[in-house]
């Protein structure tokens, strides 16, 4: 197999340089909606004042709301629906009163408890208030939390903070280092 082969090899086999522009543009569209939406967010944020029906409203009206609201804190899908089963499994009162639990509408026996989907995640954002305002005051107050804190990696704990919420720029700072380094921290 000659050099040019060989090159040629890793540009048709790699996923990474894979070229699709249907779905690319289509994805290019979603991320320039998370943009947006986040833009629109830090306008509201700082015209109205850091306020939680603010991120209430996010979560209700947009489509997008609860991905975007990710993106800012920095927090992965896979994290939020881990989180979201710790809080169904464990007995923690000050966590199950911060995330306002007991009224999300459903008992579940603990050996039943499988994580919830994406679309059961949305489900739950869009016909639940107060499942929507416990993700909220998650974000808000989740670090204050002492089960948390002990639960969470620090790594993830860090995510958890207000300041991201109010758009400070060190802590946007943060969640791109996060981010950047995700890989490396797992590892």
């Amino acid at each position: 197999m000659t050099t040019e082969q060989k090159y040629q090899t890793v540009l048709d086999k790699n996923t990474f340089y894979f070229y699709n522009p249907v779905f690319q543009e289509k994805y290019e569209s979603y991320i320039n909606s998370l943009n947006e939406t986040l833009l629109v967010l830090k306008n509201k944020v700082e015209t109205e004042g850091l306020k939680k029906d603010i991120f209430e409203n996010l979560l209700a009206e947009k489509e997008n709301g609860w991905r975007a609201l990710l993106a800012l804190t920095g927090f992965a899908n896979e994290s939020l629906k881990r989180l979201i089963t710790v809080v169904r499994v464990a007995e923690n009162k000050e966590l199950a009163k911060l995330l306002l639990k007991d009224k999300w509408g459903e008992t579940e026996k603990l050996e039943a408890v499988k994580e919830w989907g994406d679309s059961r995640l949305e489900n739950m954002i869009k016909k639940n208030e107060f499942f929507r305002k416990g993700l909220v005051n998650l974000f808000f107050e989740g670090s204050t939390v002492p089960f948390l804190a002990q639960t969470l990696p620090l790594f993830e704990l860090k995510k958890l903070s207000i300041s991201k919420l109010n758009f400070e720029i060190p802590a946007m700072i943060d969640t791109l280092v996060r981010y950047k380094e995700k890989g490396s921290y797992s590892g």
